[in-house]
C-alpha cells in the first residue's frame, strides 16, 4: 500500500487472521462486529453496478427486510422498485407528488407490496403494488392508497416498525413527528385547513431547538431525520437543526395530539451530540441487530 492508499485508509485494526483466531479462543460478542467492519474488507468495496432510471437527483433508498428488493425516490417525483439479484427495475411508479421525494419505505410485513414515500410537497404518500403484478415497469401512474397532508413543511424522513404493517412514522421540518395509522384513515385534510384536526402528532419539536445542553429548548426545530429501534422498537430518535439528537420512549410521551397548540417538549431518554459537530443532526439510523446509534 502507498502514501496515498495509508492516508485514504487510515485503519489500525490489526490482522484480520489474528481476529478469527481471537474469535475461536475467546468467543467474545464483540467479534462479529470487528470482522464486518475490518479494514481489510472494506478496502475490497467496490462498485457492483449503476442503476439508471431516474431523470432527477436520487434522495432516498431503502431495502426490504431480506435485501431483495430496493426502492428510491428522486426528483422526478417517482419511486422505483429494484431487483438486486437481477440489478434490473421492476416498477417505475408516478407518485403524484409535486415536489422533490425525499425519504421512502417499504412497510413492514405486507409481502413488500406496499411502500410509502415523504416528499418536499409535505405529503406522505402510500402504494400497495400487489395490483402491478406482471405489468411493464415504465410510465405507471397509481392512485395511492393513503394521502397525508397533514405536515405543513418538507417530509424529511420516514420511519417503520419491524413487524407493524399498519404504521408509518414522518419526521418535517414543520418540527413535528406524526404517526400515520393506516387503519384509521386514509386521508388527512391539507395543513392550515380551517377544520383540520390530525390527531398524529406524536411529538411536537415547533419550540424544541437549543444552542447547548444546559440551554432551555426555545427556538423552532426543523426535524431532518427520524428511526425506530429494531431491537427496541418502544425507543425512537429524531434529529434537526440543531446538533443534538433525542432518543424517545414511546411508551412515556404523551398521546397523539392535534398540532393546533404548540407544546413543551416531553423529555426525552438521551439526548447526543459528538463533540465534532457544529451545526445539526440530518441523518441517523440505528444499526440493525443493535441498540447503537450511528
Amino acid at each position: 500500500m502507498d502514501a496515498a492508499e495509508e492516508l485514504r485508509w487510515p485503519f489500525s485494526d490489526g490482522s484480520f487472521t489474528d481476529l478469527l483466531n481471537a474469535r475461536s479462543l475467546h468467543g467474545s460478542p464483540d467479534i462479529k462486529k470487528k470482522a464486518q467492519f475490518h479494514s481489510s474488507l472494506v478496502q475490497k468495496l467496490a462498485l457492483e453496478k449503476e442503476l439508471e432510471g431516474h431523470v432527477g437527483c436520487v434522495n432516498a433508498i431503502a431495502w426490504n427486510s431480506n435485501g431483495s428488493l430496493l426502492v428510491s425516490g428522486s426528483d422526478d417525483t417517482r419511486i422505483n422498485i429494484w431487483s438486486y439479484n437481477n440489478r434490473e427495475l421492476l416498477h417505475d411508479i408516478d407518485t403524484g407528488h409535486s415536489a422533490n421525494i425525499f425519504c421512502t419505505k417499504f412497510v413492514p410485513e405486507t409481502c413488500d407490496e406496499v411502500v410509502a414515500s415523504g416528499a418536499g410537497d409535505a405529503e406522505v404518500r402510500v402504494f400497495n403494488m400487489s395490483r402491478l403484478s406482471g405489468r411493464r415497469p415504465r410510465e405507471i401512474s397509481m392512485e395511492p392508497a393513503a394521502v397525508y397532508q397533514c405536515h405543513s413543511r418538507r417530509v424529511k424522513k420516514l420511519a417503520v416498525e419491524i413487524g407493524n404493517p399498519n404504521v408509518v412514522w414522518s419526521a418535517s421540518e414543520d418540527g413535528t413527528l406524526r404517526q400515520h395509522d393506516f387503519r384509521e384513515c386514509s386521508s388527512c385534510p391539507r395543513a392550515g385547513y380551517a377544520r383540520q384536526e390530525c390527531r398524529n402528532v406524536l411529538l411536537d419539536l415547533r419550540c424544541g431547538a437549543k444552542k447547548s445542553l444546559a440551554d432551555a429548548p426555545k427556538q423552532p426545530l426543523a426535524l431532518k431525520s427520524c428511526d425506530i429501534s429494531s431491537v427496541c422498537p418502544h425507543q425512537i430518535i429524531v434529529g434537526g437543526s440543531d446538533s443534538f439528537a433525542r432518543l424517545y420512549d414511546r411508551r412515556m410521551l404523551p398521546p397523539l395530539s392535534s398540532c393546533q397548540i404548540k407544546r413543551k417538549p416531553p423529555p426525552c431518554v438521551k439526548m447526543f451530540c459528538p463533540l465534532h459537530l457544529a451545526d445539526s443532526v440530518s441523518c441517523f439510523f440505528f444499526l440493525l441487530s443493535s441498540s447503537a446509534v450511528w
